[in-house]
């Protein structure tokens, strides 16, 4: 669990505060202004702003109202502002896909404005996005570009923003000293513009930074100061994050009852707040801070806490690491989607100017825009493909990373530590780490050797087994024909069915249950066969266990059927009901290295 730097995002108004004052300042004005009229609009857009971050929700249905009033007036400019604020609120929300598809489509809307400095603001918005996605390159581009044409405008709030953001690029990158130097002097803008919400938000990062040049002192003085800001705009996740980080430089300074002070304020207000990762930093500073005390009970009852929350942080975390992967891809997708759109419009543009010449030109053009449109189709098609393949390599990525396998796993280590027994934690721990390494190393390939494939998925199985406590067993047999080391197969596409017959399957049993595992050769095809004697397919206490299985077998059935396209060869995933269990068939088409 990591702490990360402050971004600053653009939105209708710099304001330098965004209290209950300003909120019924604005309503307000809201209700004496009934007129439908471009002040209406702008009032909305600031009564946003001043929403977003206690109140996205609400902040959301003012942009709508403003947008729908932008529609009704025709005002251009009104809308680029709208769908700026309504990227901003995505944003907030951790919701960057809609972020940036709002903040292309305000690009858009501006471009009949040429309004640069507007531009520049939606710029430094798309680039806090890409620093989270740790393209560094990208977004000090973006924010190098909104400092200088916010100089040149004299700017002072838009240059703060600037100057603040790429501050928190160099302390990303651990170029600590620039980083500071940076946000000592947004602090000096912020200060003489009365800008508390900015002002908050860099006295926070420069103490983390100084925090991380071990300058303690310091950075406690920037803590306290974000603090006392944070206190007067109600701010109570910044209030949390700020607690917590005091709390540890006190314990560091053995400090440790006025370090347990901050840290139970600080566990209170992420209470509040709902945030899991800060709760979880509060527990583990508060055990250590009991165990200097010599009170055993309590630290044990704060460390207890701390593993259970940091369980559900890294599961979060483990979330936010596959959104970043979609994101990504969607990110891709646009800018293909983008180029292919302006290579369109160039062609009709063409084929347009060649039909005005002459009528031979306008054939010559026309069998031109033909092939271009055929060409493209194929193209599309095969973009629709890889689309698909990606998409399916991410969704099996996160079966194979089940965040209900990885609590379960966590859980087992977790008793028994509890238990006293270190070696099967040991083991078990040592095990699940090689088999997660495993499973994101073989993630960047699509195909791996079938010895390989069938190692890791035998390391699933262990760990199932052990956590089960003998539940069932199993057996892998390849047939002799077979070299394993020479065959390629996609990496864990038997796991999802794996996992079923032991769930769906063997569990419900009353007695042990068998997995059987065969790899055999069938003309040029590869067969894969999973049986097991669990209850099967059939009704259970008058309810079908089909179900269950449906979404582990559509994505194997996605998997199977990609990787027969990709050779032209025939794929199929087949079912055969046992007496006593599921016997499931994957056939492939046979692939080698050598």
């Amino acid at each position: 669990m990591k702490q990360l730097a402050t971004y600053i995002c653009i939105a209708m108004a710099c304001l330098p505060a965004s209290g209950q004052t300003l909120v019924d300042s604005l309503k307000n004005k809201l209700a004496n202004h009934s007129s439908e009229d471009t002040v209406r609009v702008s009032l909305l857009l600031n009564m946003a702003d001043a929403l977003v971050w206690n109140n996205p929700q609400e902040a959301l249905t003012y942009v709508n109202q403003a947008t729908q009033l932008t529609d009704k007036l025709g005002w251009q400019k009104g809308k680029a502002y709208a769908l700026r604020q309504e990227g901003l609120i995505y944003y907030e929300q951790s919701d960057p896909i809609r972020a940036m598809d709002r903040f292309h489509a305000a690009l858009k809307a501006a471009q009949p404005l040429r309004d640069q400095a507007f531009e520049a603001s939606i710029y430094n918005n798309i680039a806090n996005i890409y620093s989270d996605l740790k393209q560094y390159d990208k977004a000090l581009n973006h924010y190098n570009h909104l400092l200088a044409i916010s100089k040149e405008l004299q700017d002072t709030s838009k240059i703060v923003i600037a100057t603040v953001n790429i501050a928190s690029v160099y302390i990303e990158r651990q170029q600590l000293s620039i980083g500071i130097d940076n946000l000592t002097t947004a602090l000096s803008l912020a200060r003489a513009t009365g800008n508390q919400r900015f002002e908050m938000a860099i006295q926070n990062n420069l103490g983390r930074a100084l925090a991380k040049q071990d300058n303690d002192e310091l950075a406690l003085e920037h803590f306290n100061a974000c603090l006392d800001l944070a206190e007067q705009l109600g701010s109570d996740g910044i209030k949390a994050n700020v607690l917590n980080s005091i709390g540890e430089i006190l314990f560091n300074r053995h400090q440790y009852t006025e370090a347990e002070h901050r840290s139970k304020a600080a566990l209170t207000l992420a209470e509040k707040v709902g945030a899991l990762e800060w709760q979880a930093n509060a527990w583990r500073t508060l055990s250590s801070i009991h165990e200097r005390q010599h009170k055993p009970n309590e630290a044990l009852h704060a460390y207890k806490q701390f593993i259970t929350l940091r369980d559900s942080a890294i599961n979060d975390e483990k979330k936010a690491e596959i959104a970043r992967n979609e994101m990504q891809f969607a990110l891709e997708k646009q800018e293909a989607v983008a180029a292919s759109e302006m290579g369109r419009q160039r062609t009709i543009t063409y084929a347009i100017i060649g039909i005005a010449l002459v009528t031979l030109g306008a054939l010559i053009v026309g069998w031109r825009f033909y092939k271009h449109r055929r060409d493209g189709d194929e193209r599309k098609k095969i973009a629709e493909f890889e689309a698909l393949v990606a998409d399916t390599e991410m969704k099996a990525l996160r079966a194979q990373m089940n965040p209900h396998f990885i609590f379960n796993a966590l859980n087992a280590i977790g008793n028994s530590i509890a238990d006293q027994d270190f070696t099967t934690a040991g083991d078990y721990l040592s095990r699940f780490a090689k088999l997660i390494r495993q499973i994101l190393e073989n993630s960047e390939r699509k195909e791996i050797p079938l010895a390989a494939d069938l190692a890791v998925l035998e390391g699933y199985i262990q760990l199932e087994a052990m956590r089960l406590r003998g539940k069932f067993t199993y057996a892998i047999n390849i047939a002799g024909d077979i070299d394993p080391e020479n065959t390629l197969v996609p990496p864990l596409i038997l796991q999802p069915l794996i996992e079923n017959s032991i769930w769906h399957g063997i569990l419900p049993k009353k007695d042990t249950g068998h997995i059987d595992i065969r790899v055999q050769k069938d003309s040029d095809s590869l067969c894969y066969i999973v049986e097991d004697n669990g209850v099967g397919r059939a009704p259970v206490n008058g309810q079908t266990n089909t179900s269950k299985r449906s979404l582990g077998i559509a994505l194997t059935k996605a998997r199977v059927d990609i990787a027969g396209a990709h050779q032209n060869k025939t794929a199929a995933i087949l079912f055969n009901d046992l007496p006593n269990g599921l016997a499931v068939t994957v056939k492939l088409p046979l692939s080698l290295q050598f």
